[in-house]
């Protein structure tokens, strides 16, 4: 968030947990935390006489889990780019229907993201929300930039700097094939056992998750392995308190660039009303204000270009996930074998 305050989100948040007042018709969104303008949320909820109930979550696996087991209805989740690809191979998720996004009449979502999803099975049940990349955030006085060339920093100089490594199997292992030159989906046995030996072998001073961007501001580490919106969520936060910040983000020529994304689960009882919803959402208007409140980097063109002019001022580095000559990767589910390796190979790594 660049410009809310974080006293007033816990306030709309409480408020939007209590609901305003009982109205007879709901609508069930699966969301991660601190990921839409509350005050949208509430605008919504006047403009269409309905109860937004908002369910925040971790993880993907954990959306999963929830819209697995069937229990609440939800009508809406943002799951990433590789759980759309598993919710759809499951049957969760209904197919979306273009026809019916008349907000799309009016803004375009941006032609590197379609792209993006070309040749993928799962595209025709998703509508892109956010995206960014993972990258390296580091401390600006302890890290020689000349240093920070591709991901070699990470895995060969551990030595020389303390290194924190994201506590999530998908991105480690993700770092680690980035390193060794290999496919982020790679299932090839040698490959795989390549990027395990990468992690073991290297000397992390810390495995962490959220804490990792705090660690490097507070130069408990020289750098981490975060995703780009860790390092804009200090970014924003350093500019409101007027304080300089101390921290970059250096993103590999190579890295993972993932899409968030609405969709529609097959739980869904309020379609109609979901429909309704994400076309709210989309409006040229609101994209921008949620863009402005989330702070990443918005998937509609107008949007973008509306947040990185004059007046907004996001025209930041590495604001642009996907910059002409980059090279991305998405990654996909694979298989749960697959998975279940990718989590061996951390677990290991953590115990060496």
């Amino acid at each position: 968030m660049k410009k809310g305050l974080i006293a007033v989100v816990l306030v709309l948040s409480v408020f939007l947990l209590v609901g305003c007042g009982e109205k007879e018709e709901k609508l069930y969104l699966l969301n991660w935390g601190e990921y839409m303008d509350q005050d949208l949320v509430i605008a919504f909820e006047e403009e269409y006489g309905v109860d937004v109930i908002y369910t925040e979550v971790g993880s993907n696996e954990e959306m999963e889990v929830l819209i697995k087991a069937g229990t609440t209805a939800y009508d809406i989740a943002f799951p990433s780019d590789y759980m759309v690809d598993k919710l759809a191979s499951q049957g969760l998720l209904n197919e979306i229907d273009y026809d019916r996004l008349t907000a799309l009449d009016d803004v375009a979502i941006m032609d590197e993201v379609l792209n993006l999803y070309a040749d993928k099975d799962y595209a025709p049940y998703l509508v892109p929300y956010f995206w960014g990349t993972i990258g390296i955030m580091y401390n600006l006085e302890t890290v020689d930039e000349a240093d920070l060339t591709g991901w070699e920093v990470l895995f060969e100089q551990t030595d020389t700097y303390r290194v924190g490594m994201y506590d999530s199997a998908r991105d480690a292992v993700a770092s680690a094939l980035f390193y060794l030159g290999y496919d982020v989906n790679s299932n090839v046995t040698s490959e795989l056992d390549e990027a395990a030996d990468a992690l073991s072998n290297a000397d992390f001073t810390m495995f962490g998750e959220d804490n990792l961007k705090t660690q490097v501001i507070q130069g408990n580490l020289d750098m981490a392995l975060v995703y780009s919106g860790d390092y804009f969520d200090e970014l924003y936060a350093a500019e409101e308190d007027e304080r300089e910040a101390n921290f970059g983000y250096f993103v590999p020529e190579t890295t993972n660039v993932w899409v968030d994304t609405f969709v529609i689960p097959t739980t869904s009882n309020q379609t109609d009303l979901a429909y309704d919803f994400i076309n709210f959402m989309l409006d040229e208007d609101n994209a921008t204000q949620n863009a402005d409140w989330v702070g990443y980097a918005p998937v509609i063109e107008e949007v973008y270009a509306m947040l990185t002019s004059d007046e907004y001022g996001y025209d930041y580095d590495n604001y642009n996930p996907y910059p002409e000559g980059a090279s991305r990767e998405m990654y996909e589910f694979v298989s749960d074998d697959r998975y279940a390796r990718l989590n061996d190979i951390l677990n290991n790594a953590k115990a060496n």
